[in-house]
């Protein structure tokens, strides 16, 4: 693993579930600002490592740091605090709720003198700036329900924004998004890597891969394979090394 200044270190993760070791001393690193690919196939565990990471599962062995301190996550609200977001598969958002509401679900602001009293306004101010930050022309009291996956998908990136991030987790965020609202992701995703937030990326799109990432990590049964630079790896040897076989016909 390299040896430059790292975001987050982890080193020997185990993971059972009855009958079924998940990870078995699995290794990452991950740098300040870069975008790093996790890349295996299904099973492979990339789904649960990054749930050790965001606190949504408790390791079962090895060692993780974060921001340069020993953490072991019992809790979302625990990575939370710590800087770390996760955007899983099935958007995690209230329909019935505005942009603005989802946005600061848990933590609304109050106001001054008024404790329990929402400051809708502040709210609604907080959120609209997040997402100018971002270039979304969205109005913050619009109904989630109204708005398309895409868009949906964007107000879980305002959202982890919102709690001054480290480290955002993206999970498949390109599976149900047409190409135009793709190369808006990957306008966000530079955008957050321009203000040094790293991310990780959890991909089955082989095209997305040079485009989007860094360095790209291979994981397969559960274990750490290879990590590769994403720019000059070559396609047929990481998916060679993701299945476990030479491919002759892709």
């Amino acid at each position: 693993m390299a040896n430059q200044e790292t975001l987050l270190t982890m080193k020997g993760i185990v993971k059972r579930f009855p009958g079924t070791l998940a990870l078995d001393q699995v290794d990452l690193d991950i740098r300040p600002g870069e975008v790093h690919v996790l890349l295996g196939e299904n099973g492979a565990g990339k789904s649960t490592l990054v749930k050790i990471i965001a606190g949504v599962y408790t390791k079962d062995g090895g060692e993780m740091t974060f921001d340069g301190r020993p953490v072991d996550f019992r809790h979302v609200r625990e990575a939370q605090d710590a800087g770390i977001s996760i955007i899983h598969q099935e958007l995690n958002l209230l329909p019935e709720r505005s942009i603005a509401q989802n946005i600061y679900v848990g933590r609304e602001p109050t106001k001054k003198g008024l404790p329990g009293v929402v400051d809708l306004k502040t709210m609604v101010e907080n959120s609209r700036r997040l997402m100018d930050s971002l270039g979304l022309d969205l109005d913050p009291n619009t109904l989630v329900k109204k708005l398309s996956i895409a868009q949906q998908q964007m107000v879980e990136v305002v959202k982890a924004l919102s709690n001054k991030i480290k480290l955002l987790i993206m999970d498949e965020p390109t599976s149900s998004l047409t190409k135009r609202e793709i190369d808006k992701l990957f306008e966000i995703i530079a955008r957050l890597k321009g203000e040094g937030i790293s991310i990780i990326y959890i991909s089955h799109r082989m095209d997305e891969i040079k485009r989007v990432g860094d360095r790209v990590t291979i994981m397969r049964d559960g274990q750490y394979i290879d990590t590769l630079d994403a720019k000059t790896m070559d396609m047929d040897e990481a998916i060679a090394k993701m299945v476990g076989r030479k491919i002759e016909n892709l």
